[in-house]
């Protein structure tokens, strides 16, 4: 019943959807089996393919399916400039993860057309993902034999893939969404980047800058930025400020007044001798057995700091890993383990060796936390086929498009440094710091408002951006019965940790 209403709700309003949408000939209605929480955004969704040169530079040859999805404004005749929304990694699938965005930002999809689209290598835009070979093996394999799996499989994903691999850079793919821009008929556009999405967003307004109104960039990893050289350092300053906030807490002080030295002991304990754990795999109720390794537990660690939500857990996860108890550090390493969010390892091995790696050095390497990513892409590129880009690729961008830069302060891999070192060459920008957020903030508290109100005036000025101040880290675990909502450790405002209950009971 629910379905054949969706249906009929679509039928009814797509005249004004293909009055919005010139080429929607290129559109049919979405049809997928997909988490019940966005079905009805793919119900009433439109999906197609546009099909682009593979070598954009000959425009000759073999041509790929882009696959593109367009989520119909609400009103019935919508704003003109729709919201190119381009997805984090570099290998998420902007068809997969848009919708669960945009379900919690509902409001920005009232006026204006979603358009996702997988970019070249990612989803189902002829997809380098081999199988998903950097997924997380969790405990089920040593991290030597990860790698070494992840690297066999990508040489020989080499021999079986379609594609050459040098032709998936950041350059090459914002042409391709401009000429999606083109072919939809859309004149402006705003575009919403998260994470390396940013960097995406940044590379298109500056190869198409008359196409784009706005750009919303959150969790900024700008072309200065060279991704995998500061991910130890980037993270480790993440959890020293951890440390310092649990230290500041009354509750969490008295619980874990050694925190950091207890976790250097627990590294050092399995750094001299790795320690065979038992225990249930959380959704199978397998029992299993593996060694647990020093390095892991601070990969880990750094998985956890990217969410607001989950690092109130780390003093408690540290203590009782301290004290033999592995399970919180268990659960962790099942978190990750969701096969749709997954990266495209191939797309991401073609943009970072054709792009940061070129830049990194044995300097940029040396580091407190280990740092896996450089670690595998110094492996990788060595038979990954790509073509370095050229070294003005790396410049900072300069624009004069109205720009809303949003940074967590905790966020252990896109700290507000590199929104900073953006913000100095763009001229009509505003940078909001969060001081609760990890990587990616543009789903808390009142941040969706900000967004809105920008997106619609296109213009930074008049933004009243301080109830972002009141967005502050949850309260800490201090044991297994939970952490209240009130106490001395300035756990956010009523009303952000309201939605944070709810967001957890809807997620369940």
């Amino acid at each position: 019943m629910v379905r054949l209403a969706a249906f009929l709700c679509l039928c009814l309003a797509l005249p004004d959807v293909l009055a919005a949408t010139p080429r929607s000939d290129l559109l049919s209605p979405c049809n997928k089996e997909v988490d019940a929480r966005i079905q009805h955004l793919i119900d009433e969704s439109f999906c197609g393919k546009v099909e682009v040169f593979e070598n954009r530079a000959t425009g000759q040859g073999r041509k790929i399916s882009l696959n593109v999805m367009v989520i119909p404004a609400r009103i019935s005749k919508p704003a003109p400039d729709p919201i190119f929304f381009l997805a984090g990694g570099p290998g998420q699938s902007a068809v997969k993860t848009g919708p669960f965005v945009f379900r919690q930002l509902s409001s920005l999809s009232r006026d204006r057309d979603i358009v996702l689209v997988d970019q070249r290598g990612t989803g189902s835009s002829n997809s380098l993902a081999c199988n998903n070979v950097l997924s997380n093996h969790a405990f089920s394999v040593t991290l030597a034999e990860a790698m070494e799996t992840q690297l066999g499989t990508l040489k020989k994903c080499l021999t079986t893939i379609k594609a050459d691999t040098t032709q998936y850079t950041t350059p090459i793919a914002m042409d391709d969404l401009n000429e999606v821009r083109q072919v939809l008929g859309y004149d402006q556009i705003n575009l919403v980047g998260i994470s390396y999405g940013t960097r995406a967003a940044l590379v298109y307004v500056r190869r198409h800058p008359d196409t784009v109104r706005t750009m919303t960039l959150d969790a900024v990893a700008p072309t200065t930025m060279v991704i995998p050289a500061n991910v130890a350092v980037d993270a480790q300053a993440a959890f020293d400020q951890v440390v310092k906030d649990c230290h500041e807490d009354a509750g969490c002080q008295d619980a874990f007044p050694k925190l950091a030295e207890h976790l250097n002991a627990l590294i050092s304990r399995l750094e001299i001798e790795q320690e065979l754990i038992h225990f249930t795999h959380p959704l199978t109720g397998k029992k299993l057995e593996a060694y647990l390794e020093a390095p892991l537990i601070n990969r880990l660690i750094r998985s956890v700091l990217y969410d607001r939500t989950l690092s109130r857990l780390l003093p408690l996860a540290i203590e009782e890993a301290y004290k033999k108890n592995y399970t919180p550090f268990i659960t962790f390493g099942f978190l990750n383990a969701d096969e749709d969010m997954a990266l495209s390892a191939g797309m991401m091995s073609s943009v970072l060796c054709a792009e940061d790696m070129q830049l990194v050095t044995e300097e940029f390497k040396a580091a407190q936390f280990d740092n896996p990513l450089t670690e595998i892409l110094d492996s990788i590129c060595t038979f990954w086929p790509h073509t370095k880009v050229s070294k003005d690729y790396f410049e900072p961008v300069q624009t004069n498009v109205p720009t809303l830069l949003l940074s967590g302060k905790l966020d252990p891999i896109t700290p507000p440094r590199y929104a900073k070192e953006t913000h100095a060459f763009l001229a009509n920008a505003e940078h909001i710091i969060v001081p609760g957020a990890g990587h990616s903030t543009l789903l808390n508290g009142c941040i969706p408002r900000i967004v809105q109100q920008f997106i619609e005036g296109a213009s930074v000025q008049g933004i009243n951006t301080s109830c972002a101040d009141n967005i502050l880290r949850p309260p800490f675990f201090t044991d297994f019965s939970g952490a209240g909502y009130e106490g001395d450790n300035k756990g956010g405002d009523k009303q952000e940790h309201e939605s944070e209950k709810t967001k957890d009971i809807k997620d369940d």
